[in-house]
């Protein structure tokens, strides 16, 4: 067992730069240098902090609310007590913090050192709660490197993919390009009225990411017989990660091939239904592929980005933030709250307080 370490409140006061930072919370000193930028508050919010105690402000419910994951993702930075200072114990939480409750231990439920994947189905009945516990560590999910490699995607190869995607399929409806679809009228040259259809697509992202994430990405599944084999697996591969290592860089955004599946599974089956004409659905599709554009680059940076306090992006960080950290059954919106609205699961603003800008 290593010796512990202490410092002065003035040692730890010298540590106060965004590549040398230090704060305290209740009598414990943490080098929270490596975390600062995926922070779930935002750079900001800790500059006028650093070198400083902070254990007031994190019980602070009015500026950033803390709950019991939070605590327990800061103790991967803890590195010593302060001079004459106490350690306190609570239920295995930092003093004055949400107490851990869990009948579980990380390690005790996985293999951090082996693909994760093929061991989430043991998790059982303790899975909905452990997945919703994030821990700042890098995933692997599949023992195969190939399939591992198409399982996790850079931010810039969205845009790279999607970008010239988007604009070949606007050309192709703007110029009537011929394509024979069997299901769809044939496409006369466009008119300005079909230009409608680029926007409407637009709109038509925002219910789908909406619908996915509720009604898919948050899908309740069961816990035990052959179901939960298959179900808890799937859930994990394709939200609970994200949700179980959301500070994971690469496991942010949408790799390109499920992204492609998820766009036909959608676009066929609206094809058929929808009265429009071929190009008029490519607009649509279009649109639809501009609005899913926004959405992976806005939930990357609602993780990475640092936006000024008082805006809109600084309350929709929050907002996410509030949905990953406070209550994952509310708060779907990502790119935007308009759909939580009607159906019932906006987030309390309670939860997510905005937070003010800071005085010059």
């Amino acid at each position: 067992m290593s010796k512990t370490q202490y410092y002065s409140i003035d040692e730890v006061g010298h540590h106060h730069r965004t590549d040398d930072a230090w704060v305290i919370v209740d009598s414990r000193v943490f080098d929270i240098t490596p975390f600062l930028d995926t922070h779930p508050g935002g750079l900001e919010i800790l500059k006028d902090h650093l070198g400083h105690d902070v254990s007031t402000i994190m019980k602070d419910e009015s500026s950033h609310q803390h709950t019991g994951p939070a605590y327990e993702v800061l103790e991967d930075y803890y590195i010593g007590e302060l001079t004459d200072g106490q350690l306190h114990h609570n239920g295995g939480a930092i003093n004055g913090g949400p107490v851990n409750r869990k009948k579980w231990r990380e390690d005790d439920l996985v293999d951090w050192s082996k693909p994760i994947f093929p061991q989430v189905a043991q998790i059982g009945e303790h899975y909905e709660e452990w997945v919703h516990s994030p821990v700042n560590r890098k995933l692997r999910l599949f023992n195969s490197d190939f399939v591992e490699f198409f399982s996790k995607s850079p931010w810039w190869l969205v845009p790279l993919v999607w970008v010239p995607s988007i604009l070949y399929i606007c050309w192709l409806a703007l110029t009537a390009a011929p394509t024979y679809v069997p299901t769809l009228s044939p496409a006369p040259a466009p008119g300005l009225l079909d230009l409608i259809f680029l926007p409407l697509g637009i709109l038509l992202w925002t219910f789908i990411e909406y619908s996915l994430h509720r009604f898919v990405f948050h899908l309740r599944v069961p816990y035990t017989g052959l179901a939960s084999k298959i179900l808890l697996p799937f859930h994990f591969t394709i939200h609970g990660q994200h949700h179980k290592v959301p500070f994971d860089s690469m496991r942010l955004v949408f790799p390109p091939l499920p992204a492609a599946a998820i766009a036909v599974v959608v676009y066929l089956p609206l094809a058929h239904i929808l009265p429009c004409d071929l190009n008029q659905m490519r607009l649509l599709l279009a649109g639809g592929l501009i609005g899913y554009l926004f959405y992976d680059m806005m939930h990357y940076y609602l993780h990475y980005g640092s936006p000024s306090a008082g805006g809109y992006l600084s309350d929709l960080k929050s907002y996410h933030v509030a949905h990953h950290y406070v209550n994952p059954g509310l708060g779907y919106g990502i790119s935007s709250k308009l759909w939580d609205v009607p159906f019932g699961t906006l987030l309390p603003a309670s939860m997510f307080p905005q937070r003010k800008k800071r005085a010059n």
